[in-house]
């Protein structure tokens, strides 16, 4: 039986829906504005979405310095491999005198919608879509009311229209940490989620595309697209979903680890945060060391299995409920300073590094697991849950493939995070050939078929059977 069904938007791409956000400075010290859509799409990538700030762009009044919007742009094959993310944060032209963060309001709305207007206007339809900034319910990212937010929103959507008709405006981006299910709340959920309202309802008007981050634990996805959906209904503005940022099993995922958050996130967070964690390491629990040491070969690999597990698991329940794309984030994160906080926290999370000569081409471990899934999802038009009734941890999928036989992914959720589920034989519903069954790690999976019934063996592993 099938319990839930979705069908995603057509789209002018062929391939898959995963994509991959570079990370949080594109054209800042190591984080230069070097070529990577070649190699994001030889993993499998489809699009990408790269955030350029006001000081880049226009670091003096009446001065435009376009050499980094210039190099993402002159490596983009069609506008729908595009989402540029625009920051307001400027030494001169905003509030708060910062060149990265927090972003904050413009001075003079003018100049804002001269600016906006600018930038969409040099990219000569070579971006379809554009973003006002990034998770501004977050004081480090936002400095400023919701209110004010949803003012710039207005100005930034129309901006973008005079400049381009066809471009695509989001809204966002929503970090997504809540659950109202309580399966696993966030600290201060309630008022992020009043941030979000006020904005909708303000500038419900001014924007094509929601974008939902999916971060946290992946089978609240479902409840938390499903506010996002009734917060926009509330007032007349439904639009479709994105989700531009995710990765997981986020350090703090890990329960072990949520002791860890205020010395380094908190506001009593330390700069020597993560040296004093390396040096008890020993004493520490297997979900702590995993991130702090990647030269210790086992932890490492355990957690690249998490995390190519979680790529099936938090991908399959997002499509499958209604996302219409994914990004992974992030393709390259820069961990030169290998102590402190966000280098530890998201360093494992990448896809490429440097290689000797300075480009963006070494592939890390990880990057295999990305381009098994987008292979195995490329050509998907529709995912389907499949309920087995008498076992509601079990998670089965049917994707259906233009030109290509459908897809089963299967798996079973594990009471915690990090842990394993025990083995289970399971038989599905299936009329169609199952030729070849693959573990999102690449290994041999065995099934039976047997008149329209599909036998597998499950676990915490996710399984293709194609």
């Amino acid at each position: 039986m099938i319990a839930s069904t979705v069908l995603l938007a057509e789209t002018s791409l062929q391939s898959s829906p995963l994509g991959v956000t570079w990370g949080a400075t594109y054209g800042f010290g190591k984080a230069k504005a070097l070529p990577f859509m070649p190699q994001a799409r030889k993993l499998g990538a489809s699009f990408s979405r790269v955030t350029l700030y006001w000081s880049q762009l226009e670091p003096k009044e009446g001065v435009a310095r376009w050499v980094d919007l210039d190099a993402y742009i002159s490596q983009i094959s069609s506008p729908e491999e595009a989402i540029l993310t625009l920051a307001s944060a400027s030494s001169w032209a905003t509030r708060t005198k910062t060149w990265v963060f927090p972003s904050s309001p413009a001075l003079d709305a003018a100049k804002y919608t001269a600016f906006v207007r600018n930038v969409v206007q040099h990219a000569k339809g070579k971006v379809r879509y554009f973003q006002n900034d990034n998770e501004p319910n977050n004081p480090f990212f936002w400095s400023g009311t919701a209110e004010e937010f949803a003012a710039q929103q207005r100005l930034f959507y129309r901006a973008v229209k005079e400049a381009d008709p066809s471009a695509t405006v989001i809204l966002g981006g929503c970090d997504g940490l809540f659950d109202q299910t309580n399966t696993d709340p966030f600290p201060g959920q309630e008022a992020d989620l009043a941030f979000w309202k006020k904005v909708i309802a303000i500038a419900g008007d001014s924007y094509d595309l929601f974008d939902l981050h999916l971060y946290g634990n992946p089978y609240t996805i479902p409840e938390r697209i499903a506010v996002v959906r009734d917060m926009m209904r509330a007032v007349g503005a439904e639009k479709p979903i994105i989700a531009a940022e995710y990765h997981g099993p986020g350090f703090f995922e890990f329960k072990a680890n949520r002791r860890w958050w205020r010395m380094l996130l908190g506001p009593e967070a330390k700069p020597d945060a993560v040296s004093q964690l390396r040096a008890q390491a020993a004493t520490l629990p297997v979900e702590t060391r995993m991130f702090l040491d990647a030269h210790d070969t086992a932890n490492a690999e355990r957690l690249r299995t998490l995390q190519t597990e979680d790529i099936v698991v938090r991908n399959t329940i997002a499509l499958s409920s209604g996302i219409q794309r994914t990004a992974f984030f992030d393709l390259w994160h820069d961990s030169a300073e290998a102590n402190a906080a966000n280098a530890m926290l998201y360093g494992a999370f990448k896809l490429l590094d440097h290689d000797a000569n300075e480009a963006l081409t070494k592939e890390l471990p990880l990057a295999t697991s990305f381009l098994r899934f987008s292979m195995a999802l490329a050509g998907q038009t529709r995912i389907s849950r499949i309920a087995v009734s008498a076992h509601p941890d079990v998670y089965a999928f049917r994707v259906e493939r233009t030109q290509r036989s459908p897809l089963l992914v299967v798996w079973r959720r594990p009471v915690d995070v990090g842990g394993s589920a025990e083995v289970l034989q399971v038989d599905l519903p299936w009329k169609e050939k199952a030729k070849q069954g693959t573990t999102a790690v690449g290994g041999k999976a065995d099934f039976t078929k047997k008149g329209g019934t599909l036998s597998v063996l499950v676990s915490e592993m996710p399984i293709f059977i194609d």
